[in-house]
């Protein structure tokens, strides 16, 4: 293992300036060719799915259709050739002769597109094969997941954690570990394949069963080096962040309060930040790809040569404009990222199913708490009992709550007030009972604007008819935003009423945004971004998250500009905003810096 690093440390030290040019020239190339391509692929998705954009809702369904499948697999096949293409190109840089890095960054991006079938050919089988050692394991979890949990109401699941949620999780991660050593163990033995159809002319197939051939005395080695140089570029990333943060949160409050001195010094500190990060990526896929053809030549024993005569013989100066580029563009990028430190600090609070986390969600306790404790909006979970009477309530059945089976559209509104809604939450709750709509309607009006998903369920066709009727009737449309995860909902609102704003929540969205009958993107926090803070102003929608519970997630959202913070917690979100107003102008910069950073 020794030798195979020292072997590619002089590898990436001797071709340093040819592989960041091929780096440079290859992305570029990369997302010149990505944009139409998915374009095309959100295009498809239309047909495949009737819809320009999936969400929460129909995810699971595209996913185990047959055009999603197809789908899916072919966006896992374009990605493993852009890696294979990427690994080649670096590959054949390394057998290069010569000190002209352009003409050697050239010559490797000639040889991508002469062998580029061949590499084509390759990431199909390699997508293939892994597909099929992952499948056993694929499907024992999607028959512990229908077996185990989909006779349950997912929240139900989340808060009790009954016995069958830990059998799941248990045999999610024995197929995690089998998938991860099975399909590890094949990646292994097809880690020489690249190198030896682009050096060699070997077809796919004869490449993959020569790189097990080649492999199978190496094994050890190549997997001690190679599992070190995956934990270093893990970790490696993950310094440099804590170390720029450490330096910022040292250095930005001690310089004087000027602005036209902190932002040119913020300025700087981001563009070395983003370099930073640049060539950390640019090392590692480097070094990854020099260890590679290092295990290659190790297996077996060839030195090869390529040739890289016939090209331009420019080679200095557009070298060093390779390299003076990457500045450029950290720069470029480090003054958008401080032109998005000065958008306003303004965001709304809705108190997810009231202040759910001081009372019991969906109740009327829990919705005076909410305006007590500063919320703009409240929002809450509605369906309809048998007697057709809009309620607030989540789950999909009555077991968390009441305790009992089936659902709530199975008894009437007397019945169900006959129930405890409360002590489940504690005991001194067990007054409670089940809140209808126009009760919550009469205890917001002037005080709050109301949030409504509404919860569709086959038994209930008239739900979201009656919930519109009801805020006709009391005068309740304005101020009220309407929410669903599916699109079906969406559109029977938009068809009652088109004042109505309406909400799109998602957990994940896929397709171009500003094709679809809606206002506002609720997003699951995980999946927010600076990118889909962007992509969603572009579209002129408003983006909110959901549930954000974390003072520190609150300011990193608060900082990425979006519109509304779904929370339990409005309290600790309404004083995170009083005390950012209270800041210096130095303290918000070190705040907003810290947020990017993480």
């Amino acid at each position: 293992m020794k030798i195979l690093a020292l072997h590619t440390l002089a590898f990436l030290h001797i071709h340093r300036r040819s592989l960041l040019t091929f780096y440079l020239f290859f992305t570029g190339l990369t997302l010149a060719a990505l944009t139409p391509l998915l374009s095309g692929a959100m295009a498809a998705l239309r047909p495949i799915t009737g819809q320009a954009a999936i969400s929460t809702g129909g995810l699971v369904q595209f996913m185990v259709s047959p055009g999603g499948l197809l789908w899916l697999v072919a966006t896992a096949t374009i990605a493993t050739l852009l890696v294979i293409l990427q690994q080649a190109g670096m590959t054949w840089i390394a057998a290069s002769s010569g000190h002209r890095e352009y003409r050697i960054a050239v010559s490797a991006l000639w040889a991508l597109a002469r062998h580029f079938r061949k590499l084509s050919a390759l990431a199909v089988l390699q997508v293939t094969g892994h597909l099929l050692v992952a499948m056993p394991f694929l499907l024992t979890v999607v028959l512990a997941y229908q077996f185990l949990l989909s006779p349950h109401d997912l929240y139900y699941l989340k808060l009790e954690r009954p016995p069958v949620v830990w059998w799941f999780m248990g045999i999610s991660a024995v197929a995690a570990l089998g998938i991860a050593v099975c399909n590890g163990w094949l990646y292994l033995r097809w880690i020489l394949s690249v190198p030896l159809v682009l050096l060699e002319g070997h077809g796919a197939r004869l490449a993959l069963k020569l790189s097990n051939h080649h492999v199978h005395g190496q094994r050890f080695p190549a997997t001690g080096a190679l599992l070190a140089g995956l934990a270093g570029l893990v970790i490696l990333p993950i310094l440099v962040t804590l170390g720029f943060q450490g330096i910022g949160s040292y250095l930005l409050p001690r310089l004087p309060e000027q602005m036209d001195l902190l932002m040119p010094v913020t300025l700087t500190f981001v563009a070395l930040y983003i370099l930073f990060t640049i060539t950390l990526a640019f090392a590692g896929i480097a070094a990854y790809s020099m260890l590679i053809y290092s295990v290659y030549r190790q297996a077996t024993g060839r030195h090869p040569h390529v040739s890289t005569k016939d090209l331009p013989k420019q080679a200095g100066p557009l070298a060093w404009s390779a390299e003076a580029l990457v500045i450029v563009l950290a720069i470029t990028q480090a003054w958008f990222v401080l032109q998005s430190f000065e958008q306003q600090d303004e965001v709304s609070i809705t108190a997810h199913r009231g202040s759910a986390f001081k009372a019991p969600e969906n109740t009327l306790t829990a919705i005076e708490q909410a305006i007590t404790d500063g919320a703009d909006y409240i929002e809450i979970d509605v369906r309809m009992t048998a007697d057709g009477v809009p309620v607030l309530w989540h789950d999909a059945d009555m077991r968390r709550v009441f305790g009992l089976g089936g659902k709530i559209s199975d008894i009437t509104l007397q019945e169900a007030r006959e129930r405890d809604a409360g002590s489940w939450f504690g005991a001194r709750f067990s007054n409670e009972r089940i809140a209808t709509l126009e009760e919550v309607i009469a205890t917001t009006r002037g005080r709050a604007g109301l949030y409504v998903d509404i919860k569709p369920d086959p038994d209930t066709p008239g739900l979201t008819r009656e919930v519109i009727r009801l805020l006709e009737k009391m005068e309740a449309i304005e101020g009220t935003v309407i929410a669903a995860a599916e699109w079906s909902v969406l559109a029977e609102v938009r068809q009652l009423a088109p004042e109505l704003k309406t909400t799109l929540l998602a957990q994940f969205i896929v397709g171009p945004l500003w094709e679809q009958s809606f206002d506002i993107l609720g997003l699951r926090q995980n999946r927010v971004t600076p990118a889909t803070v962007a992509q969603t102003r572009q579209s002129g929608k408003e983006l909110h998250v959901w549930t954000v519970n974390n003072p520190a997630a609150m300011s990193r959202f608060i900082d990425m500009g979006v519109d509304n913070i779904i929370t339990d917690r409005p309290d600790m979100l309404a004083e995170l905003l009083e005390r950012r107003e209270k800041l210096t102008d130095a303290e918000v910069l070190v705040i907003k810096l810290r947020n990017w950073l993480r």
